[in-house]
Order: structure tokens, then sequence, then C-alpha cells
């Protein structure tokens, strides 16, 4: 994040790598508590598996909405290298807008899918399924807000690079 970006930003940002951090450590004390288990004592934990796979679908989707920046994402631009300055703001207009359109279109069914799964629990641990998902529709909103950023910038500012 640049030193030009406001102070709550910045703290925002940081406090969600925390997050993102303390989620890994959990992921992480969790399987090898499982490993120990199964190979040591053989005595699977059941429960171990669940926190491992719920906390690695949340700091997957956490991270990519509000800890990943926008060079560190991944793309492939062979193409739009070649093209001159004007034809990639272009190309980022058109793909932040198409991405922003497929992400608010499913934003609907997303939310109905997360707000259904109240009614499922997990196989252990008998935590509501909604929470797990929920997950996802801050990952959603946080695309279409990143990718119309992506299309403000490539619109308004002609040294624009993404």
């Amino acid at each position: 994040m640049s030193t030009d970006a406001p102070l709550w930003l910045r703290w925002f940002v940081r406090r969600s790598e925390d997050i993102a951090g303390l989620m890994m450590a959990v992921m992480f004390l969790t399987f090898i508590y499982q490993v120990a288990m199964r190979y040591v004592f053989n005595a699977p934990a059941a429960w171990a598996e669940e926190i491992c796979v719920m906390a690695w679908v949340w700091v997957v989707l956490w991270g990519t909405a509000l800890v990943t920046r926008g060079p560190d994402t991944i793309r492939i631009d062979l193409l739009r290298d070649a093209l001159s300055p004007r034809g990639r703001r272009m190309v980022d207009a058109f793909c932040g807008l198409a991405l922003a359109l497929i992400f608010g279109l499913g934003l609907p069914g997303a939310w109905s899918y997360v707000t259904f799964m109240k009614i499922e629990t997990s196989a252990s641990l008998r935590w509501p399924m909604h929470l797990v998902f929920s997950i996802y529709l801050l990952f959603a909103v946080a695309i279409i807000a990143r990718q119309a950023w992506v299309v403000i910038e490539a619109v308004r500012s002609p040294k624009a690079e993404h």
C-alpha cells in the first residue's frame, strides 16, 4: 500500500493482513494436531480437518478480497503488454467491466445460496454452513469494487498501469 493512502485505509489493510495471518496459523496448528493424532496416536480428529478446510477457504477468499494488491494478482498479460498504453487501458477497462458485471450478476444467486445454507451444519463441529460460505459474499463485493476502480482508473488516467 502506498504511503499516500489515507491512514484509516492503511490501518484496515494491516488488520486484514493480521487476520489472514491468524487464520493461516490456526490452519497450520490444526493441521499439525491432526497429523499427530492420526499418525502418532492413531486417533484421527475429524473436527481438525473441518477447521483446516474452513480456514483454507476463508484465508484464500479473505486474502484475495482484502489483502492482495492489484499488481500482485495473477494475470496473463502477454498480449496486453504488446499493446500501446491506450490499448492497455482499453483492455483494462473492458476486462474490469466484464469481471464486475459477472460477479455482480452472480451476487444475488450467491446471496440466495448462502442464506439457504442456514439449514445445514458441518459434520463434526455442527457449525452453520451459511457462516462458512458467507466469506464469498465479501469476496464478490470486493472483486466488484476493485474492478470498478480498475475501470475508473483506465478511463480517467492516461498513464494508468494496473
